[in-house]
């Protein structure tokens, strides 16, 4: 019994320390869609829409240059060459609403954007707009993320680390803010923005894997962007009664 005992409190101690060891890196940043516009304040000011109904829609997700977060340390699914990160691949939910927003009335098709019409190096919306126009869409709507963690009083902005050990028993909470920005591809004039928030919380036990602190990225990302197509929804009956001819 005395030996059974001497066994297994090393291999106690390694998991305890294991876990306490294993870090998780917060996700990256969002971008100000605003700051890719057109420099040239005059010519945004007297940009035109250019769009005939039903049109065609490209979309792009957006984040901070190098971002990544767990999901994507696994996987090459961004494209990261210039002032932004493109992400190329969206889960399940994203994939889910933006098929619903495609289905309003007004457009004859949505679609991700390929990374083989992406320009090797990309700095504005204008770089966007090029790729979009060669899938021969009329508009570009671009969204981000800006994804918050707060264990107890303590916020962790983006990049941020900390133990899993750091976690036990605290109150983690986790903040995302998705924003949106439709133009024209034509002339990078803006239809409208759109933005939601949502947040999830979770009274941690001991984790000790990174995808249990990472699904709660992933629940708060969902509920955001969920929120963000019904507010989009929501924008495009007023652009569509105002710019349909």
């Amino acid at each position: 019994m005395k030996l059974k005992s001497q066994l297994f409190l090393p291999v106690f101690l390694l998991l305890v320390l294991s876990s306490c060891s294993t870090k998780y890196v917060t996700p990256g940043g969002d971008v100000k869609i605003s700051e890719l516009a057109d420099e040239d304040i005059s010519k945004v000011l007297s940009n035109k829409p250019t769009a005939e109904f039903p049109v065609t829609i490209a979309v792009a997700r957006i984040q901070a240059p190098r971002y990544s977060n767990y999901r994507y340390s696994q996987n090459e699914n961004q494209a990261n060459n210039g002032n932004f990160t493109m992400i190329l691949t969206r889960d399940a939910n994203e994939e889910k609403q933006i098929q619903e927003i495609g289905k309003l009335q007004g457009i004859k098709q949505i679609s991700p954007f390929n990374r083989l019409l992406l320009p090797y190096n990309y700095r504005t919306i204008k770089d966007l707009r090029l790729a979009a126009a060669k899938m021969k869409a009329q508009m570009l709507l671009v969204y981000t993320f800006d994804t918050e963690f707060s264990v107890d009083a303590k916020n962790f902005g983006p990049q941020n680390v900390f133990a899993l050990g750091y976690l036990k028993n605290k109150e983690v909470k986790v903040r995302t803010t998705s924003s949106a920005a439709l133009f024209d591809v034509q002339t990078e004039y803006l239809y409208g923005l759109a933005e939601a928030t949502d947040e999830v919380e979770k009274k941690s036990n001991i984790w000790k894997e990174n995808q249990d602190v990472d699904n709660l990225r992933i629940e708060s990302e969902n509920k955001s962007f969920e929120k963000l197509s019904k507010e989009i929804a929501k924008m495009w009956d007023g652009i569509y009664l105002e710019y349909k001819k």
